[in-house]
């Protein structure tokens, strides 16, 4: 037998563990002929049944898995698995008691890549195994009827294959694992396997919570008995579904099952002790970092796996704008416990979102975050447009990027949007729609933004509510005017002639931090009725020949020392109010 450098015995040992064996056959053969073969795992009829035949057929309430944990003797059309640290080896057993007859033996790696052999120990003309070559000790001689190295499912299959014992030799590569393993005797390998054309999973992506759904069409082979687990991810493809639940969940040592054997004294002593020694495996397996995770130590939480029993669809929920999402399903057979693949494709998720409707010099409001950061509007331009088309987009809380395009041309490049932005298109296309995506720049500036209003109108002498902002609206403190109880300001009036109102507000600045000079305009009339925390209100109506370049106001009855927020408004007639930059100013700390 080759050599293998992750062995954790050598060849000496690996002899003795196959003399061992074949030594136990009998005591294999009489376990595993206690199950009527070809039934299910589950099935625990008394043993008291009545005789139907003439050669009685007893019944134990003994599982496949348990007989596999004995015996290490693999079950037909059923699959166990095995746990493997790294540097070990294991060995593994087959006995084929058909002549000339299909055969595969199928080894599912989880998180590790693994190398393992199949041999082959052959029977005489008396039906018994010949293990001279055991005995002597030249296995090691014999080349594997067939060598794998993968981290993926791979089959050893054969159309006429002899009677006799079959051994798998199997080794992890780079870490502690689970290995599944499946014995067919269909012609070809297990039927699964064989489909050549995998169903396609169909996306639907939903508009609310960041969801989409996947679908697809139920196995054609055994449908009344197949389940599905979907895996969901950002990096990579999952060969194998305990691949996936490795790296999701962690890799420990499994528990020894107290239902093994017959339940001898001896056997339940020797049990216990398996029993003690699993649980200092695993103990031991902690603290030296073992267990925390497929992928070389590191859990992945956010692996989503899925399994939905017999139902074909499964709702994903909180999907990131912008991600490449990789989708794995793979089918369960509920009877002879087999997952294999079933489908996979990829999706960059980038949702789209309904074009919303303006209707001309009506305000539309949108919620992005119910959109996933991302709203569309369309606004056709009617016959009886002026030479101008309005629009203005005002962001409740942060900033958005906006662009605005006319069939895929580009009309306004796309823009930062912060608080307030009005925009003119001259010359708007008569009797085509124009199409405005406004979008969250960054996941921040989502959590800052409660809604967004937007305006479109192609009569903006009577339809647009709102004053002109000059292009500069800042507000400016005249450092040389300051006192102990007042400050001066000025500022550009608006160009708009209906700019009919302008107020002046201050309030004491506690915390000296102004977060940002841009205010939030929505709903900006109800909030400064609301707000009775001013230490000083102005307003004044601007007269209309009025020809100041710079409108100036002094705001008195201040505290020494302190500092205050200073805000400026302008208002429409029969309109709605804008406000001008705020404006951070401090009173002189000893009156003079």
């Amino acid at each position: 037998m080759p050599r293998n450098n992750g062995s954790s015995g050598g060849d000496g040992d690996v002899t003795l563990l196959v003399r061992a064996t074949v030594a136990l056959i009998p005591l294999v053969l009489l376990h595993v002929s206690l199950l009527v073969a070809g039934e299910d795992a589950a099935d625990t009829t008394p043993i008291d049944q009545p005789r139907t035949s003439r050669f009685p057929r007893y019944r134990f309430n003994i599982r496949k898995d348990d007989i596999f944990h004995d015996t290490r003797v693999i079950p037909v059309e059923h699959q166990v698995s095995a746990f493997l640290y790294k540097g070990e080896t294991k060995l593994f057993f087959f006995l084929h008691e058909r002549e000339h007859s299909p055969l595969s033996l199928t080894v599912t790696p989880c998180t590790s890549s693994v190398l393992w052999s199949v041999r082959y120990r052959h029977q005489n003309d008396t039906g018994k195994l010949d293990d001279m070559a055991v005995q002597t000790g030249d296995n090691s001689s014999e080349p594997p009827l067939e060598e794998f190295r993968s981290n993926e499912m791979r089959t050893f299959s054969t159309e006429a294959a002899n009677p006799g014992l079959y051994v798998l030799q199997v080794s992890p590569l780079e870490r502690e694992t689970y290995v599944n393993l499946y014995a067919s005797l269909e012609p070809g390998g297990p039927h699964p396997l064989r489909l050549s054309q995998r169903p396609r999973l169909r996306l639907q992506k939903r508009q609310r919570r960041k969801r989409l759904t996947v679908r697809w069409e139920p196995s054609s082979v055994d449908p009344h008995l197949m389940h599905y687990c979907l895996v969901v991810n950002t990096r990579r493809y999952y060969s194998t579904l305990c691949e996936a639940q490795g790296e999701r969940n962690g890799v420990s040592p499994p528990d020894v099952s107290n239902a093994a054997g017959f339940n001898f004294p001896r056997e339940q002593a020797e049990a216990q002790k398996s029993e003690l020694a699993s649980k200092a495996a695993r103990l031991n397996a902690s603290r030296l970092g073992r267990g925390s995770g497929g992928g070389g130590g590191q859990l992945h939480e956010d692996i989503v796996v899925g399994c939905v029993g017999r139902r074909t669809s499964y709702t994903v929920s909180n999907l990131e704008h912008g991600k490449v999402y990789h989708f794995n399903l793979f089918a369960v057979n509920r009877r002879t416990n087999l997952s294999f693949p079933y489908g996979r494709t990829t999706l960059k998720y980038e949702p789209r979102s309904k074009p919303a409707g303006l209707r001309d010099g009506k305000v539309s409001t949108v919620n992005l975050r119910k959109l996933d950061g991302r709203a569309t509007f369309k606004f056709k331009v009617g016959k009886k447009a002026e030479e101008e088309m309005h629009m203005y987009v005002m962001p409740c809380g942060g900033a958005v990027d906006v662009d605005l395009t006319l069939k895929g041309e580009v009309v306004v490049p796309r823009k930062l949007v912060y608080g307030y932005e009005r925009f003119r298109v001259p010359s708007p296309a008569l009797g085509q729609r124009y199409v405005l995506r406004v979008s969250a720049p960054n996941s921040e500036e989502l959590r800052r933004i409660s809604a967004v209003e937007v305006l479109a109108t192609t009569r903006p002498t009577a339809k647009f509510p709102l004053p002109e902002l000059p292009s500069e609206p800042q507000v400016h403190e005249y450092d040389s005017m300051r006192r102990c109880d007042a400050v001066t300001v000025g500022w550009v009036p608006s160009p708009d002639p209906r700019a009919a109102r302008y107020c002046v507000f201050a309030r004491e600045d506690k915390r000296r931090d102004l977060e940002t000079r841009r205010p939030n305009q929505c709903a900006l009339d109800a909030r400064l009725k609301k707000n009775a925390d001013f230490a000083m209100m102005h307003c004044q109506d601007r007269i209309p020949d009025d020809t100041r370049s710079v409108i100036t106001q002094t705001i008195g009855n201040l505290k020494s020392g302190r500092s205050y927020i200073v805000q400026v408004t302008v208002s429409k007639t029969r309109g709605k109010t804008l406000s001008y930059d705020l404006l951070q100013v401090q009173t002189k700390p000893v009156c003079t």
